[in-house]
């Protein structure tokens, strides 16, 4: 359904008229935004995932372009001085992650994007667009729509944090379900919607941010939609 949706609204061949869409997802580790992501990918092919930019060797497994855009120390540090990305953070010491700026403006070609982001970037998404990329904000927030997937009750968390680390203490799970939580209260009136992603029910998960998706492409439609200053 959804993929009509955007065939009417957004007809893959006419690009000029920027009527992409931009949707950003977040939610605590482990609620399961990652096959929420991959599945509303398989069944909407119009949409592509943002792929992020790292500076450090690809694993074994890893595609470039694919898993990550790989560059080296050198050329990270320099697309960094010459202000590419509209995000970017140090995981590690000497190990960095960033999203390009090409990557969200894309929509305004008319590409459809899902960007997934960590919840403190979700509750400031519309300042981190407006700061470094303030040409093109507005046209860009238009198209945005922001979804936190949040858990059916918190002792979902618990189940999958022990699952991916069955040798994680108890103490430890607590100080990370504290902050899940801490997140929430703080932001939780900063996102555009809330769907919950219940036991066994990933299909209605997808469905609902399909109809969200489907809801902003409607009123795209009907809105008069602000032209950018500038594209990178």
């Amino acid at each position: 359904m959804l993929g009509k949706l955007l065939q009417q609204f957004f007809p893959p061949k006419d690009c000029t008229k920027g009527q992409g869409i931009l949707l950003v997802i977040t939610g605590p580790s482990g609620v399961g935004k990652d096959t929420s992501k991959e599945l509303f990918l398989k069944k909407n092919p119009g949409f592509h995932k943002i792929v992020t930019d790292t500076n450090r060797v690809p694993r074994p497994g890893e595609t470039e372009g694919v898993t990550h855009n790989f560059y080296s120390d050198e050329q990270f540090k320099q697309r960094i001085k010459e202000n590419k990305y509209i995000e970017y953070i140090e995981v590690r010491p000497g190990e960095y992650k960033g999203t390009s700026k090409e990557a969200i403006s894309c929509i305004l070609g008319g590409q459809n994007v899902i960007w997934q982001v960590d919840e403190y970037a979700m509750a400031h998404i519309r300042d981190i667009i407006r700061e470094n990329m303030p040409e093109m904000a507005q046209s860009i927030l238009e198209k945005t729509v922001t979804v936190y997937i949040a858990p059916e009750d918190w002792d979902q968390l618990r189940e999958q944090y022990f699952h991916r680390d069955p040798c994680a203490s108890e103490e430890k799970f607590l100080i990370k379900l504290a902050r899940d939580r801490e997140m929430w209260w703080q932001y939780h009136d900063r996102y555009d919607y809330v769907v919950i992603n219940k036991r066994e029910k990933l299909n209605d998960t997808v469905a609902a941010i399909e109809k969200l998706v489907a809801k902003k492409a409607e009123t795209l439609a009907h809105t008069q939609i602000t032209a950018p200053a500038v594209a990178y």
